[in-house]
């Protein structure tokens, strides 16, 4: 038991697990039959009653089968660093962020488990190189990891930054020493990793530094709901309370709830629920009530995941076209909206800012200028939207992207790094 280790490449939106085993190296193992790509299992927990949950494909499979009653739970990695989120209820039971990604981590070890025909209790598990901004919330989202990999049942666990795992992958393809710049863009964050790479081995003083920012492909998908969409769900619908002259609109605590795919599931939470029928009851006008009833109509029949399916679709044709139609035809929610590449770029400023201040961030702690940079390693889809692929070139030049990576590279470094592990040598 002892030789075996799993490598746990634990992502906002999909999740894949290699193994150190009996001395040999496991890539991707295939984890979810379901799935058109058996070793990429999406990250969803899917609870039709609080006794019973599936996973990955099976959660989205069981979700419209079952009539999409239940609680489908995306991106729930992204609420770690909040010290603010404990966790929902479902039925009347507290089941805490922490329960959560347990319950995940476990289902992905007794699979990975079963493959292997071992039991393992050793874990290399990836981290963004920030989980927040602020250093306290990202030290108390990595203790959060650390208690779910213990209730999944891991006894020791190495956490290593995903864009330095990437950075291992990456290594196996240069013959002479280079610094490359590590880019890894998921739906939750955005790592940076600057690495002296050398064929004949790795020094932890290789690591030049290591930054990133929480924000990504989610982020991107929120700027559809922030500036256009979150209108037809009552986001700005006036209310006026009774016995009061004020007129009011949704309050940030909702719409900010309502513009995020991890946050929205959470309006279904009793209190939150509640506030917003007695808005509805206070409203001022038709169009105000009817945009609320939207919001119920949307929440009621689960169609949150459908929803956000339908932004993310929209993101992906605007990196092909100068425009591109959203469209979500479902009873009482029939919308269709025009979105432009234009728009998509101003809204999304902020995103692209805080993203590239980590870049910056990076290279000034390693005292490296963008022209020393010999390679730089892209991975993670947000790494295809046009705009950030086109201030990546403005900074270093086309010629040094390398952008045919794949979901692959951050694992494959994982499980190097738990060969390094099992061989002794200091992965970080």
């Amino acid at each position: 038991m002892s030789d075996s280790f799993l490598a746990i490449d634990f992502g906002t939106s999909n999740s894949l697990v290699g193994a150190y085993h009996n001395g040999k190296t496991h890539g991707a193992l295939p984890l979810d039959p379901k799935a058109a790509d058996q070793t990429l299992m999406r990250t969803l927990l899917y609870f039709p009653n609080p006794d019973l949950c599936y996973y990955g494909a099976e959660a989205i499979e069981q979700y419209i089968e079952q009539d999409m009653e239940g609680r489908l739970f995306r991106s729930f990695k992204s609420h770690l660093p909040n010290q603010s989120y404990l966790g929902t209820v479902i039925d009347n039971r507290i089941v805490t962020l922490e329960n959560m990604v347990g319950i995940f981590l476990l289902e992905l070890k007794k699979r990975a488990e079963k493959h292997l025909n071992q039991e393992v209790t050793k874990a290399v598990i990836g981290r963004p190189a920030r989980y927040s901004m602020d250093p306290v919330a990202d030290g108390f989202a990595l203790h959060r990891m650390e208690k779910a990999a213990k209730m999944a049942g891991f006894q020791e666990v190495q956490f290593v930054p995903e864009p330095l795992a990437a950075a291992f992958d990456y290594r196996k393809q240069i013959t002479q020493e280079k610094i490359v710049l590590i880019g890894d863009f998921g739906g939750g964050t955005s790592d940076f990793t600057l690495i002296r790479l050398r064929a004949e081995g790795f020094d932890s003083k290789d690591v030049l530094a290591i930054d990133g920012c929480p924000m990504a492909g989610d982020a991107l998908d929120s700027v559809f709901m922030s500036h256009r969409l979150n209108e037809y769900f009552g986001a700005k619908s006036r209310y006026r309370l009774p016995m009061s002259s004020n007129v009011l609109t949704m309050p940030p605590a909702v719409t900010q709830k309502l513009n995020h795919p991890a946050h929205i599931v959470h309006l279904k939470e009793k209190d939150t629920y509640e506030f917003i029928r007695e808005v509805k009851k206070c409203s001022l006008g038709a169009k105000d009530k009817e945009a609320i009833e939207r919001l119920f109509v949307l929440l009621e029949d689960q169609q949150i995941f459908p929803f956000f399916e339908a932004i993310e679709k929209t993101k992906r044709g605007l990196s092909g076209a100068e425009s591109f139609d959203f469209r979500f035809d479902y009873p009482e929610i029939e919308i269709t909206e025009n979105f432009t590449t234009a728009q998509f770029i101003e809204w999304a400023m902020n995103t692209r800012q805080k993203i590239f201040e980590g870049l910056d961030r990076c290279l000034d702690s390693a005292g490296v200028a963008p022209g020393q940079v010999d390679l730089v390693c892209l991975t993670g889809g947000t790494a295809k939207v046009p705009f950030i692929q086109a201030e990546l070139e403005n900074r270093f030049g086309k010629d040094r992207l390398q952008t045919q990576s794949h979901f692959h590279s951050v694992l494959s470094g994982l499980v190097e790094s738990a060969s390094f592990w099992a061989k002794g040598q200091k992965v970080t």
